[in-house]
């Protein structure tokens, strides 16, 4: 049995300290990127691999990038044709991205079998609302890839029960600033002012805190 771990990566805070502790336990990591289609993936993609880049190379598999267009499903939606953004005060409701944890971890089992790995991994927060999201999704999708794969695989959500402030102080050491959360980005910049840079720019302040108090 391979003791690797597939992590799911997205180059937001919460995935990039997940991608910077399992490396420094000397767990070996399989970062996988799955791309839907998504206005913000070029950008995302460029600064994730320029944080992976950053971080040890041992034990670090190189990262793959699976497929998973969403347009012929989702249609007409923000997250595809950039129309109505959710701005930084809007409500958890407007972002959420349907299924969107479903497809990554049916990927992720798939990746897995494929590899030979047995564990996946994902950084959901406490505060995540979403139904794709919550412990007893977590434990369904390892018993339904199991059944689906003929094999064993455990999906863990290791920072389900932490704050993102938990999660920024475990990660204060990392190259936090080479990760990417914005909606809409121009180029390969945040735009500043989507409810994903809202959330950045309140990380950016506890992480300036955190390492003033160090």
């Amino acid at each position: 049995m391979s003791r690797g771990i597939c992590v799911l990566a997205s180059g937001g805070f919460d995935s990039c300290v997940l991608l910077g502790e399992l490396l420094r336990r000397g767990q070996r990591v399989f970062p996988l990127y799955v791309r839907c289609g998504y206005s913000w993936e070029d950008a995302e993609l460029h600064w994730l691999r320029r944080y992976l880049k950053a971080l040890p190379r041992r034990c670090r598999e190189p990262l793959v990038v699976a497929e998973a267009p969403m347009r012929p499903l989702l249609r007409s939606h923000w997250s595809l044709d950039r129309r109505r953004v959710p701005a930084a005060d809007a409500a958890w409701e407007t972002i959420y991205l349907p299924g969107r944890n479903l497809v990554l971890l049916s990927l992720a089992g798939i990746y897995c079998a494929q590899k030979g790995l047995h564990r996946i991994a994902i950084g959901s927060l406490k505060g995540n609302p979403f139904p794709d999201a919550t412990p007893a999704f977590i434990r369904s999708m390892s018993r339904v890839m199991g059944r689906a794969l003929g094999r064993a695989v455990e999906v863990r959500a290791p920072y389900r029960r932490l704050s993102k402030r938990a999660v920024l102080h475990r990660g204060r050491d990392l190259p936090l600033r080479l990760s990417f959360s914005c909606l809409n980005p121009k180029g390969l910049a945040h735009c500043g002012v989507c409810s994903k840079c809202g959330e950045r720019d309140e990380a950016l302040e506890i992480l300036d805190r955190l390492s003033r108090s160090a």
